[in-house]
């Protein structure tokens, strides 16, 4: 629904943005409350600024009805200021950036809101608007919080999810930022991987270039877990379209959300904010080593130049991990997030292509 073209790109303050309103406001008000103190229908359930309107529903907890976790995902998108726009095709549909993570971020809210045994704490999915530009609906609501946001134990966000980036990584996914939330939030979100058959790679926030809502809830001291597939070839094209969605890997995307979400929702060991986490670990080179290395029996669909510069990416790789975590010094920090960008870029670069 979300990345037909009857919504024309759901760029926010248009009829296509109000139009996802409407639809996205029906399915919450299926399964949450409103979130607003005071306003009375769909007000209840609207954040209004000046760029757009964030939604929210909430499910009320129970013994910590006080403390919550938020799970969110942008549902804006370009309208029709994206690549590949020509007569045959001028809307820029974002199925998976972000459609799928709306769906995602959706269907945790359904399945806790439908179990009978509630929530020890109050969950609250909440659809951003205008994160395309420079996340300013979560940035809305970072300024005027709905909830106070030293009662926020968690925040888990969908971007970009359902994709696939070559053929031959299909089977895996991305989690960035656990170690924002300290060793709570790592064990709870390394445990939560179990759930989805999918290999989930833990990165470290600075992997995730600050470029989803989940930079504003880290900026402000909110642990926070990054959900992604990174940005394809077809990443703000008109291409990104329902068809090369893959809906298995979805589901099992969720799969791992759900777990991670009522993780939280009911433990204990709650997140601890940690400020002073490194900027880049050996794990995210042992991370690193693995995409890449997988990715290496496709490496003949990037542009000579990339191919050559992921080759190279790998072969660091391998002396970085085979060296071990002793000798991983500032040199080794500066080789990972350099080829790490290039190798990110090789992805995005070229055809759009589901590969299906």
């Amino acid at each position: 629904m979300l990345a037909s073209n009857a919504l024309a790109g759901r760029n926010n303050l248009t009829p296509g943005s109000a139009a996802a309103q409407t639809y996205l406001l029906g399915e919450l008000k299926k399964f949450g409350q409103p979130l607003v103190a005071g306003a009375s229908g769909d007000a209840g359930f609207e954040q209004t600024f000046a760029l757009g309107t964030n939604l929210f529903a909430v499910i009320p907890g129970s013994d910590l009805a006080d403390q919550y976790v938020i799970v969110g995902a942008h549902y804006d998108h370009l309208g029709s200021d994206c690549g590949g726009v020509s007569a045959k095709d001028t809307i820029c549909n974002g199925a998976t950036d972000n459609a799928t993570g709306v769906a995602a971020a959706l269907a945790v809210g359904r399945s806790i809101a439908a179990d009978p045994n509630p929530p020890r704490r109050s969950v609250i999915i909440a659809l951003w608007d205008a994160e395309e530009d420079q996340l300013a609906g979560s940035a809305a609501y970072i300024a005027h919080p709905l909830v106070p946001l030293d009662h926020t134990v968690g925040y888990v966000n969908f971007d970009i999810q359902g994709a696939d980036l070559l053929p031959s990584l299909r089977g895996s996914t991305v989690m960035v930022g656990a170690e924002t939330g300290g060793a709570n939030l790592i064990a709870a979100a390394t445990k939560a991987t179990k759930a989805s058959t999918l290999v989930t790679l833990g990165l470290s926030l600075l992997f995730g270039q600050g470029r989803s809502d989940h930079a504003n809830f880290t900026a402000a001291g909110v642990p926070s877990v990054f959900l992604t597939d990174a940005t394809s070839a077809c990443y703000h094209t008109v291409a990104d379209e329902p068809s090369i969605v893959d809906y298995p890997k979805l589901e099992q995307e969720i799969a791992t959300a759900e777990a991670l979400t009522r993780d939280l929702m009911n433990t204990d060991a709650t997140p601890v904010y940690d400020n002073a986490a490194p900027a880049a670990t050996y794990d995210d080179a042992k991370s690193m080593l693995y995409t890449v290395s997988h990715a290496e029996a496709d490496f003949g669909l990037f542009t000579p130049d990339d191919r050559a510069k992921s080759e190279k990416f790998l072969v660091d790789l391998h002396a970085i991990v085979d060296a071990g975590p002793s000798e991983f010094t500032s040199v080794s920090v500066g080789t990972l997030l350099s080829g790490s960008l290039d190798y990110v870029s090789a992805l995005a670069t070229g055809n759009c292509h589901g590969y299906l």
